[in-house]
């Protein structure tokens, strides 16, 4: 396995490699443990070589301008479920005492008495003479194929 020399490790930190070397760089450090080492000591040392900023309050300037949150109050009463549950029930009462739902009620049974005039029988009554008629007809074509 070919080691790359520090000369090129520099350049690599620095950015000043054609792509297709940068990336056989690149490759390498992944292979390589001892050509990784190199590496990390190297961008240590440019860490070292680089200028310090002069405006060191920089962040502090930052978090300064920044909105401060209050504290947590809660919601607001208006926003709260008892709030909505109070005003369900008092909706319910009122219309309960008013009588509205007597009239829905009654309302209903003269749709339900209109639709069902000419049947006599319960819906179940009617599924099941329905699934009766279903199996004597299954009957019956088992009878005709045994023939």
């Amino acid at each position: 396995m070919r080691h790359f020399s520090n000369e090129e490790w520099l350049l690599y930190i620095k950015d000043q490699l054609e792509e297709p070397k940068r990336e056989e760089l690149e490759n390498h450090l992944f292979s390589c443990d001892q050509c990784l080492e190199i590496y990390m000591e190297l961008v240590e040392a440019q860490a070292e070589e680089l200028p310090n900023l002069e405006n060191d309050g920089f962040t502090d300037e930052v978090v300064l301008k920044l909105p401060v949150k209050k504290e947590k109050q809660g919601k607001p009463f208006l926003q709260s479920p008892i709030f909505h549950y109070g005003v369900a029930a008092v909706v319910t009462l009122t219309l309960m005492s008013t009588g509205v739902f007597q009239s829905m009620t009654g309302i209903v049974g003269t749709v339900e008495s209109s639709n069902f005039s000419g049947q006599k029988q319960s819906v179940s009554n009617s599924l099941m003479e329905k699934a009766i008629s279903f199996f004597d007809i299954i009957g019956a074509n088992q009878k005709e194929g045994e023939k």
